[in-house]
């Protein structure tokens, strides 16, 4: 590597600061899933959904047959949830049919819950393994009944809030209580909290089983997982993504917005939950494509117009250009400066190089200015020395703004009202001044 090149490296070490790359690094961190929607643990082929208040609901057997499109149905137990698949055959009996939007009561992995229906698709339907299907799960269509014992369930759990933060106030356990659900049943409490490490809630759960009168289960979610919850609003004014829309969170990494073009500034790349957005994954797959035919940053290039080696600083797969980055050589006669190609310019042939002339290139250096050319010195020219046979315009007659002359009241019958010959323009000097004396020609006219 060239000993005199000044080059700064694009890479996250040395692009920002410590500080920063720490913040970038802990906004990278990707939690697995949805912590509060399944246990993983006890997803085991031919199991029950839950050990504690599952039903007779399975998990699907490798000896079973793996279950046809129409006999299945998708469903999601909290707004834009995991998707799960329930073994359902009997929608095709008449009085049985389910459609997108429909309640219906179902055992999932913490016990007997309300369901929405959702439209099935088929591709998402061929990316499911025999385990993911679940039998035996499915309870009936939602009654009004089922509804009202929703509402009143609501109200328990915001009492047993009340009581889980007094408690931990007592035995001075600090975590942050997110959201309190009991099942459809009434038979369990689950409290879902967030905290910074493992938390000893043994003696916590002992009290609230004694207070509660029902069995207890604390789950430990993360940030995103109590964004989700929670919801709310994004940067952008709309509802967030993953509360609105998305099923599982997308990987995002700091790859994703460096690609691009974002600002790698913690502040500007990250949500409410402090992780970065999970936007960048959207269009991250387009951003892939394109930048195939470009080269990677920091990779070295040569311009053969100049015969100059650079390197690359930047990649603009929109705007179709890359900026390039040329630095001082050893005999100092060319400045280290930055330049910007297009894409028509790039060739690769056992290496980069770029085959268009130095006049082409954008030069982002502030003392290259571009002169005024020829045509523009001609027109200036005739802007500030007209020709003189050139019409002039005329000027534009502004009215005066001094105060008319007051009349002679010496001879106030004068049909053409003629100003007073002793005014001066002044009133207040109007008496100052003598009266003005007449020419001798004209005496001499006045006497004859």
């Amino acid at each position: 590597m060239d000993n005199n090149r000044k080059f700064t490296k694009l890479d996250r070490n040395l692009d920002v600061s410590e500080e920063e790359l720490k913040t970038l690094q802990e906004l990278e961190r990707n939690d697995d899933g949805f912590k509060d929607e399944e246990n993983t643990k006890y997803k085991k082929a031919g199991s029950p959904i839950a050990p504690l208040g599952g039903g007779d609901a399975l998990y699907f057997d490798y000896t079973d047959e793996y279950p046809a499109f129409e006999d299945v149905i998708a469903i999601q137990f909290q707004p834009a949830g995991k998707i799960y698949w329930y073994f359902y055959p009997e929608q095709k009996n008449p009085g049985n049919e389910l459609k997108q939007g429909d309640i219906i009561v179902a055992y999932s992995e913490r016990g007997m819950e309300l369901a929405t229906v959702l439209n099935k698709s088929m591709d998402d339907y061929k990316h499911q393994n025999k385990i993911n299907f679940i039998k035996n799960g499915f309870v009936r269509k939602a009654e009004p009944a089922d509804f009202e014992r929703e509402k009143q369930l609501e109200i328990k759990a915001q009492s047993a809030k009340e009581v889980i933060l007094r408690v931990n106030k007592e035995l001075g356990i600090k975590m942050k209580i997110i959201k309190v659900k009991y099942t459809l049943d009434d038979t369990k409490a689950i409290f879902y909290f967030s905290a910074n490490g493992r938390v000893d809630f043994r003696e916590l759960i002992k009290r609230l089983a004694y207070e509660l009168k029902r069995r207890i289960e604390m789950r430990q979610i993360g940030v995103r997982d109590t964004t989700k919850i929670m919801g709310g609003l994004g940067p952008c004014g709309q509802t967030l993504c993953c509360r609105k829309h998305m099923h599982n969170f997308i990987p995002v990494s700091i790859k994703m917005a460096k690609d691009q073009n974002f600002s790698l500034n913690p502040n500007k790349i990250s949500g409410i939950c402090g992780r970065l957005f999970c936007c960048l994954g959207y269009e991250n797959a387009t951003y892939e494509k394109l930048r195939k035919d470009y080269p990677q940053e920091e990779t070295a290039i040569l311009d053969r117009s100049s015969n100059r080696k650079g390197y690359v600083k930047k990649v603009n797969a929109i705007g179709q250009n890359i900026t390039v980055f040329f630095p001082e050589n050893a005999e100092k006669k060319e400045k280290a400066e930055e330049k910007t190609f297009p894409k028509s310019a790039l060739e690769f042939n056992n290496g980069w190089f770029i085959n268009l002339p130095q006049s082409d290139s954008t030069d982002h250096d502030l003392d290259n200015i571009t002169p005024i050319v020829a045509k523009e010195k001609e027109l200036l020219r005739e802007s500030v020395n007209p020709d003189e046979n050139s019409e002039k315009p005329e000027k534009p007659q502004f009215q005066n703004s001094r105060k008319p002359a007051p009349k002679d009241s010496s001879n106030p019958n004068n049909p053409n009202n003629k100003r007073n010959p002793n005014w001066h323009g002044n009133r207040k000097n109007f008496k100052k001044f003598p009266p003005r004396k007449e020419n001798k020609e004209n005496q001499d006219i006045n006497k004859e």
